[in-house]
């Protein structure tokens, strides 16, 4: 139980995306509506493809995108965000803790009242069990609630194991090489490092525009079953940075990420799944990698 709930905090990144970037009209290139793309060109001498997940989808979905699994099963690696290990998970996650003071010593009254009544509201607890919780870790945990509470019978639909962690799973069952561009520490020191005082702020302003943090995380969802990445990458620009910055959160992990991947697909053919916002605009992986010469194409699902 305590591994589920650590890795729905990490599809917690997925889900306060909605709230991220700065308006910006720049899209993925394809005029074909998909988060799908075989990627060929540039030397390769074997196809690879990208597939941009949603983290809270079971893999039972896959049945209803056949040819996203076919790419999967083809391939020789897989590439996923991070790695889910329970111990290692267990570990990292201290880091969304404060251990020598408590989130009320940072806050005022009308701000510990207001919280402490969207907790009882929304999680049946006050703001004392959760005292120890960097406000991140608060955030996160209202946003994970915010979606399920709006979309549980279309997330519960699907059964089975979140995407990436399926298509990492059954790409070692079958002999695969799986490669994580990213540590579990990586992404927890993404979360949760900016200074307490920042933190706060942040969750200010996410309650403050909590309605429409709701509607667009709703939106986001719905849009993804559409596999219009356009529009995804829109609704996404529709909040001001809320959580982090749009170079720390995107930006520069996709060029991180470039600089490992070009030399992943030139090994072997390879299925690449990170979160469907990764794959969007400007400072997207499909820009990215047609930016290098490779050649990405949509893949209607």
């Amino acid at each position: 139980m305590y591994f589920k709930k650590q890795t729905l905090k990490i599809a917690g990144l997925f889900i306060l995306f909605s709230f991220l970037n700065k308006f910006s009209i720049a899209q993925t290139k394809s005029n074909t509506p998909t988060n799908f793309y075989a990627v060929t060109g540039n030397g390769l001498k074997d196809t690879s493809w990208i597939f941009g997940t949603y983290h809270l989808i079971n893999d039972s979905y896959l049945n209803e995108i056949p040819l996203v699994k076919k790419a999967h099963t083809k391939s020789k690696a897989v590439v996923v965000e991070i790695e889910m290990d329970s111990a290692k998970m267990m570990q990292a996650s201290t880091a969304g803790f404060m251990f020598d003071k408590k989130l009320t010593d940072f806050l005022d009254k009308p701000f510990t009242d207001s919280l402490d009544a969207e907790l009882k509201s929304t999680l049946q607890v006050g703001i004392e069990p959760l005292n120890q919780l960097k406000p991140m870790n608060i955030m996160i945990t209202l946003s994970f609630v915010y979606l399920m509470k709006n979309n549980e019978e279309l997330i519960k639909k699907y059964t089975g194991s979140p995407l990436d962690q399926y298509f990492a799973n059954e790409g070692k069952l079958k002999g695969k090489k799986v490669i994580a561009l990213e540590t579990i520490e990586e992404q927890m020191n993404l979360l949760f490092n900016a200074p307490i005082e920042k933190q706060i702020e942040q969750l200010q302003y996410f309650l403050r525009n909590k309605k429409e943090g709701i509607e667009s995380g709703n939106e986001l969802i719905k849009t993804w079953f559409t596999h219009d990445l356009n529009k995804m990458f829109e609704i996404s620009q529709k909040a001001l940075d809320t959580f982090g910055s749009e170079k720390e959160l995107l930006k520069n992990r996709n060029d991180n990420w470039m600089k490992k991947l070009p030399t992943i697909i030139q090994n072997q053919s390879t299925f690449i799944a990170v979160g469907a916002l990764h794959l969007a605009g400007p400072d997207g992986i499909v820009n990215l990698l047609e930016q290098r010469g490779y050649t990405l194409t949509p893949i209607k699902l």
